[in-house]
């Protein structure tokens, strides 16, 4: 969720409706969806889905929408509004390739803040696999990644968070590594399957 607005206006809407505004990662946004929340895992349906020039339709991946839901839940900047039909299983490790942006290498054991979607949480290098050399495309044994390389790493991050492969969706897929000192982005970061 990106952001979330609430009218005051009891003429122009129903009073204390609010309006849940972010980018559909995946599937297709409709009135009637049940839907849950994560990390909370409050449950709600969907009353109404608006477009940017607020006209109720239903919204495909890769769009804005806003969501009125059916009852008032506790919903924030960063929170995902999930399909109750997902199999979607939150996770505190993943694989990931990362195409290493920063003049210090990457070890193993460093913290940065991950930024998916727009929520921040802490992650740490568990461990690098390998490194691919660009020149053969060969996978090569690795203990860091110097500036400009491209490498599997393993990421443990200090909350869960709701992943696809990025080949499934570019939005739950992707992540950016930012350093917790310099505040310069790190990495781009693909989840693998």
């Amino acid at each position: 969720m990106q952001w979330v607005e609430k009218f005051h206006d009891s003429a122009t809407t129903s009073q204390g409706r609010r309006v849940y505004w972010g980018r559909v990662a995946t599937g297709v946004a409709k009135v009637g969806d049940a839907v849950r929340v994560f990390p909370s895992g409050q449950q709600a349906v969907v009353k109404e889905v608006l477009t940017a020039v607020r006209l109720p339709t239903s919204v495909s991946a890769g769009h804005s929408a806003g969501m009125v839901l059916d009852r008032e839940v506790d919903l924030s900047r960063g929170d995902w509004l999930v399909s109750s039909q997902s199999s979607l299983q939150p996770s505190k490790q993943l694989d990931v390739t990362v195409a290493w942006l920063d003049d210090e290498p990457l070890v193993a054991g460093r913290v940065y803040w991950a930024l998916h979607g727009h929520q921040w949480v802490k992650a740490k290098v568990a461990s690098i696999t390998d490194r691919l050399d660009i020149h053969s495309l060969e996978s090569l044994p690795a203990s860091d990644l110097p500036a400009n390389a491209i490498g599997r790493v393993q990421l443990s991050f200090q909350q869960p968070l709701l992943t696809l492969p990025y080949g499934r969706s570019r939005t739950l897929g992707s992540m950016v590594l930012v350093d917790t000192a310099s505040h310069k982005t790190s990495a781009a970061v693909m989840v693998q399957g």
